[in-house]
């Protein structure tokens, strides 16, 4: 009996010891971030200062006053959404309080439109795939995946001219030798027509062109003249005489002829669009009006 309750004393032991060793360590779990969580991890990861956005409190005509205004009106909207609100407060290092200043609700709103408008994410089975621009004018686009936990990964790098969209809405025909062509149609060498420092219709080619992404929200321009010939544009798109189109008005003359409506419109194409021609003027017919390129030559 003696010997029997020995060996079972050093069996236990020897259980709980091999027990001790082997026991099974916890996994971690991996972190699941919220969607606003994972754009501020994106925006960080290339660059706060860097990510290229256009703001719509100062694009296409900013207001003196109108972002604070907004930021007041909207901030309701944006403390309704939980994930968002939480992931800003984190960001700003606010409390959750009850009431917040104006200048607080202004902070809060900036992000708001940060989140909003400088990455877009969109749910693919278990993770995201996100577009953002980097650089503004000759930057890159950077489209890839990014997981629930933050990981980032199939990361895509193309050029990209980054502006603000103060271009053409889809479907814009551009007047070239053989007729006219919808602008989204037109790449780098292609034919159009423009004018020389005369003022005399020539042939170019096409050195550059740009496609913008515009949010759901964003609003375009429609210019009537009066013989018949019509524009549609950001409203900060300039006409050769370098005037915004925004900035014409009924009684105005533009390309010869008179405006006689100005239609401030919701655009849902998805993109703006414009050409560089080559030459000295930048300019080229759009719907058989004569505008000028807003892409920049070197």
């Amino acid at each position: 009996m003696h010997i029997t309750m020995k060996w079972l004393l050093l069996l236990t032991t020897a259980t709980v010891i091999l027990a001790q060793g082997c026991q099974i360590q916890p996994t971690s779990t991996p972190a699941v971030y919220s969607l606003p969580q994972l754009k501020y991890r994106l925006i960080s990861y290339f660059g706060v200062d860097d990510v290229f956005w256009c703001d719509p409190d100062f694009y296409p005509i900013g207001q003196p006053g109108q972002e604070e205004e907004n930021a007041i009106k909207l901030f309701p909207t944006i403390r309704a959404d939980e994930a968002e609100f939480t992931a800003i407060l984190k960001y700003l290092s606010l409390s959750n309080k009850t009431e917040y200043t104006n200048e607080e609700k202004l902070l809060i709103y900036r992000q708001h439109k940060k989140l909003t408008y400088a990455v877009t994410v969109t749910a693919s089975e278990d993770v995201y795939s996100f577009t953002l621009h980097v650089g503004e004018g000759q930057g890159y686009r950077y489209e890839g995946i990014i997981t629930p936990s933050g990981t980032i990964r199939n990361l895509e790098r193309e050029v990209s001219f980054n502006t603000c969209p103060i271009c053409l809405v889809i479907g814009t025909l551009i007047d070239t030798p053989g007729g006219p062509v919808p602008v989204e149609q037109l790449g780098k060498g292609m034919v159009v027509w423009t004018v020389d420092d005369m003022g005399r219709r020539t042939t170019a080619r096409v050195l550059e062109t740009a496609a913008t992404q515009v949010p759901a929200s964003f609003q375009v321009v429609r210019v009537r003249l009066n013989d018949g010939r019509t524009v549609t544009a950001s409203a900060g798109h300039p006409t050769a005489e370098g005037q915004a189109l925004g900035d014409y008005q009924a009684g105005d003359t533009l390309d010869g002829a008179l405006v006689v409506a100005v239609e401030h419109l919701a655009y849902d194409g998805g993109a703006t669009y414009d050409i560089l021609p080559s030459g000295t003027t930048g300019v080229y017919w759009a719907n058989g009006v004569l505008l000028k390129s807003t892409i920049p030559s070197d």
